[in-house]
């Protein structure tokens, strides 16, 4: 593919594949660059800052990913409304990774209220906000309550357009849709993300199956080593052969084999002292 410098459009939507994308980062309450963890959306006093955006699609997937193995991931498309910012492209097509349950129930709770509503989640604008929740633990023996844990969340709502230019893209992403954009959404969500090992959870399909066939392919890792990679392992019982097979150690030479000790060889006397015990009544 040979790319030639152009002038951009205006009312030009554009889609790359692999796609623009943007990090959740729950721990930190902001959106960042994929590429660069120091690059992120935040005020002038380093805060995470909510974005909004136009939702195109999604697609749930489960498999392996960053530092999450065996988990479902919510992978969405979208185009950004606000902030103003440079990891927030206007009218280019971005995609993110949401992950944690709590998260992935909140944004498959907004989309199900929108379209039992017969709301279309492309002619709304989507807000989001990071929220901190808790639970207590409970004792598994008596059920009392115990340490309170705190964790981040995602959460979602939908507002109308404010002004003309948010109708107007509205208007535009819904007449590109209709053309060839439909298509470059379902290629971006499907695109190849750096590292991971995902495989698609097709709506209204049984996943338990799809989830059961990737565990069984992809075990999952214990100390850095897949249960294939553990198996293949020589085990510690492993006979040796003789020829390989290590000295014994010993305290006194830390791991050495001491060399055999050679027999004293036998000592003559001298005249001089066969005289001393001759004369001192020894018999030699």
């Amino acid at each position: 593919m040979v790319f030639i410098a152009g002038k951009f459009s205006a009312d030009e939507i554009l889609c790359q594949i692999p796609p623009h994308t943007l990090r959740i980062d729950l721990q930190a309450r902001r959106w960042k660059s994929d590429t660069d963890p120091a690059a992120a959306i935040t005020d002038r006093n380093d805060n995470g800052i909510p974005i909004e955006f136009i939702l195109l699609g999604f697609v749930p997937f489960y498999g392996n990913l960053g530092m999450r193995d065996h988990e479902e991931f919510i992978r969405i498309s979208f185009i950004g409304v606000s902030p103003n910012h440079r990891l927030l492209p206007p009218r280019c097509v971005s995609t993110s990774i949401i992950s944690g349950k709590s998260s992935q129930k909140n944004f498959i709770s907004y989309f199900q209220t929108l379209y039992n509503n017969r709301i279309n989640v492309g002619e709304v604008i989507t807000s989001t906000k990071f929220v901190q929740k808790s639970f207590n633990e409970r004792d598994p023996v008596t059920g009392a309550d115990g340490a309170k844990i705190n964790y981040n969340a995602l959460e979602f709502r939908d507002r109308p357009p404010s002004n003309d230019e948010e109708t107007k893209l509205i208007a535009d992403i819904s007449a590109w849709l209709e053309s060839d954009g439909g298509e470059l959404v379902s290629s971006a969500l499907r695109s190849n993300i750096s590292g991971a090992n995902l495989v698609e959870l097709p709506l209204g399909e049984d996943h338990s199956k799809i989830k059961a066939v990737f565990d069984e392919a992809y075990p999952k890792q214990i100390d850095g080593t897949s249960s294939k990679m553990t198996q293949a392992l020589p085990s510690a019982t492993t006979a040796v052969p003789s020829s390989e097979a290590p000295a014994p150690a010993t305290k006194a030479t830390g791991g050495e084999t001491p060399s055999p000790k050679k027999p004293a060889g036998k000592r003559e006397l001298t005249e001089e002292q066969k005289e001393a015990l001759k004369a001192a009544g020894l018999d030699f």
